[in-house]
Formats: structure tokens, sequence, C-alpha cells
């Protein structure tokens, strides 16, 4: 079950990193919900095995992770470009780093 929840994380995140790609802002909506509804599920479980074959493939999830954290840093400063072009002023930075909380 964790497996299939993990290829089943795994597949919604490419499937968000395609929605962010094409400005499918509907298909974004609807894979960051079924995201949330897959990291219950997995938080249900409890404690992940640490096996081989999880640890790969939670490597591989971080990639994911990162290419879609990329892209939304990429949206959110064109929008803040954009925002600052139509109000007359300087967008603040490019490509800022998320804030640690």
């Amino acid at each position: 079950m964790q497996a299939d929840l993990l290829e089943r994380f795994a597949d919604t995140q490419s499937a968000l990193i395609a929605a962010l790609d094409a400005g499918d802002t509907a298909a974004m909506i609807a894979h960051t919900r079924d995201l949330g509804g897959i990291t219950d599920a997995l938080r249900n479980q409890g404690v992940l095995r640490a096996d081989t074959s999880t640890r790969s493939q939670l490597d591989r999830l971080m990639k994911f992770n990162t290419a879609a954290a990329q892209r939304l840093r990429f949206l959110r400063d064109h929008v803040d470009r954009r925002v600052a072009e139509i109000q007359g002023s300087e967008a603040a930075a490019t490509y800022r780093a998320p804030a640690r909380r």
C-alpha cells in the first residue's frame, strides 16, 4: 500500500509539473488537492518503511518537489513583475527563495 501511494504521489506530482508548465490553473488546483489527499493517506499509515525501494522512491519525489518549487517561484516572480509593470513600479526581486517558517 505504501509503495502504491508513493507511486501515485510521483504520478500526481508529474501531472502538477505539467500543469504548471502549461499554465493550466484548473489542473494545478486539482493536482494540488490530489497531492493533499495522498499526503494525508501516507500520514495515516504512520512511519514509512526505510527499505532501499522506499528510499529510492522518496529521492525521486524530492526531485519532483524541487522541480515544482522552482516552477512556482518562477511563476510567482513573473506575476510580481507583471503587477509591478502595471502599477508603474519595479519588481522587488527575481527568483527569490521561499521564506522559511
